[in-house]
């Protein structure tokens, strides 16, 4: 079936052109994508984002584990859609709380069931990828390719993508480009400090990640860093990968791309105080869980 990928591919097809033996279908191959979801209801707004992220993973054929926590069973329904040919690509289950708590634990179970899936079908784990994005960030979707092609060519380990400034002044709530900018400089500094996350040159060290964006990727094989780390919040996608780079010497990489915030996002959390909030307590949290504890220089 053609399923239009057309013009999904112009972001690949420029910057991947010098490795001509890594087809876009191969890729597609060898890349899960994975999320977690938690909605009070069906008649919420990130309800739908989530179930166009599903449809577009599938109809890019791209595998997708969702762990959903929502209390109304029709949410799970939603995410699966009507479509049967969704199926193939859409694996969406309840979070089992007994063994996987919280937001951290719903991503450990998701990237369980991704791993699962690869041993499922023999694809070797060096040579495969696993793709964390929030639900909501439907847009994603239009640069899986650049942000697992170092991945699977074997030129890193991690990959955290960073956002266009432009595109994220323009297309997020204010109040977040300016919490998440401010958190990234934070971050940034402290990674440049302790050593691990240099990037030398001529001027000093320039590695920068846009930590608080959100979606990361990894090599398969690296998998039990995440499934073994018991962290319940957002810190459980960062830390196994500042462990990993710190104590294992793990390439990460910053790849840049042209990422568009949803609209409907941006219309429905700008100017309203409950959202400035939650990003206070997040960057409160990660300050503490991120920041003092894991990029303090080691003694």
């Amino acid at each position: 079936m053609n399923h239009g990928h057309g013009r999904y591919y112009c972001n690949y097809l420029d910057t991947m052109a010098n490795h001509p033996h890594l087809s876009p279908e191969e890729i597609r191959h060898r890349t899960c994508l994975v999320t977690t979801t938690c909605y009070p209801d069906t008649n919420d707004i990130r309800l739908l984002c989530a179930v166009d992220l599903c449809r577009l993973a599938a109809q890019h054929n791209f595998q997708i584990f969702i762990i959903d926590d929502s209390p109304d069973e029709m949410v799970l329904r939603q995410l699966r859609g009507d479509d049967a040919s969704l199926g193939e690509y859409v694996h969406a289950i309840r979070q089992d709380k007994a063994q996987y708590s919280g937001k951290g634990g719903a991503l450990r179970q998701a990237i369980r069931m991704a791993a699962e899936w690869f041993r499922e079908n023999n694809i070797d784990a060096d040579k495969s990828a696993i793709v964390f994005t929030e639900p909501e960030k439907t847009n994603i979707i239009e640069h899986v390719y650049e942000i697992v092609f170092p991945l699977l060519t074997g030129n890193t380990d991690v990959v955290v993508p960073a956002r266009n400034d432009d595109l994220f002044r323009e297309t997020y709530p204010i109040e977040q480009y300016h919490s998440e900018s401010y958190g990234n400089f934070y971050f940034n500094l402290l990674a440049n400090q302790c050593g691990s996350f240099e990037w030398a040159t001529a001027e000093g060290p320039t590695k920068k990640l846009d930590w608080l964006f959100g979606p990361f990727a990894f090599k398969m094989n690296l998998a039990n860093s995440w499934l073994q780390y018991e962290g319940t919040a957002w810190d459980a996608q960062m830390v196994p990968y500042v462990r990993g780079v710190r104590m294992n010497g793990w390439r990460i990489t910053s790849v840049p791309i042209n990422y568009r915030h949803s609209r409907d996002m941006k219309q429905q959390e700008e100017g309203d105080p409950i959202w400035v909030a939650k990003r206070l307590h997040q960057l409160n949290l990660l300050f503490d869980l991120l920041g003092k504890r894991e990029l303090a220089p080691y003694s």
